[in-house]
Parts: C-alpha cells; structure tokens; sequence
C-alpha cells in the first residue's frame, strides 16, 4: 500500500463460498464496484484493498480508504457482511503479518501452491484514467514526391 497511508482499518469481508470459482466471482464483482465507484466520484480513487480467503471463507486485509468514509465504504459492500476496525500506520506491519499467516490462508479445495491466488489487490490510482484522444491530421507542408515503383 505505496504512498501515504490514510484511514487505515483493517477490513473483514464474510463470503459464503461453495467453491474456488466463488471466490474469483466475488474478486470480479468487488473490483467492479470500487471501478464504479471510482467512475463517478473522485474520492474514491484513493482507496486502496488489500484482501487475502481464509480458510474459513472469511477475506481479511488492509483497506486504505484516503477521504471515502468507512460508512460509504460499508455502504458499497452491503452485498456481504463486512466490518472494518481502524488501525494506526504504526501497527500497519503486525496487522498484515497477523492476517497473512500460511496456516490460515489454505483453502481446502487448491493444492498446495503461492498465496497469490488468494488475494485481492486494488491499488489507489492517483490520476484520472487517460482517455484516448482523436487523431489528428497534420498539415502538410510543401511538395512531396510520389515514391518511384519498380515494375
């Protein structure tokens, strides 16, 4: 979580998985809804989740929420029962290392491998997306020749 932490909490999210094809339906449905957010309203943009399934389908990590409130946060995510406890940047390291322990984050259903695919990233993004603009025709100065063909 680069740059400077603001409104730090630590964030539990309770699923009710079934499977493993849950849990990356509900990683693109919780991306969704932050992009979304993020579309139509600016504060939103500096909100950054980290998330990590435990064995108990429970999704524990760090939420940096900048200047959303935890209430809109809640508000966004009323799909499934979260709650969130606010931490300080001093006890940032411990909370993580708690929340990342081996030994919690196995789900039964994988064989044994990296964490990776058990998380969440959604990074902060400090600027506005970039939007494509049209092309535009240069003027042209002077003659050109026409390049020779061989035949």
């Amino acid at each position: 979580m680069g740059g400077e932490a603001r409104n730090l909490f630590v964030v539990e999210i309770k699923l009710a998985l079934s499977s493993f094809a849950d849990f990356w339906s509900w990683r693109v449905e919780a991306r969704n809804i932050v992009d979304y957010r993020r579309r139509t309203d600016r504060w939103w943009r500096d909100l950054a989740l980290n998330v990590w399934l435990n064995q108990d389908a429970m999704m524990r990590g760090i939420v940096a929420l900048g200047p959303v409130t935890p209430d809109e946060f809640l508000a966004a995510f009323t799909r499934w029962s979260t709650a969130l406890r606010p931490i300080t940047p001093s006890t940032l390291r411990d909370e993580v290392y708690a929340i990342v322990q081996l030994s919690r984050l196995t789900f039964p259903a994988l064989p044994p491998r990296r964490y990776q695919n058990l998380k969440l990233t959604i990074a902060a993004r400090r600027n506005a997306p970039i939007t494509a603009t049209p092309l535009r025709e240069k003027a042209v100065s002077g003659y050109f020749e026409p390049m020779p063909i061989l035949l």
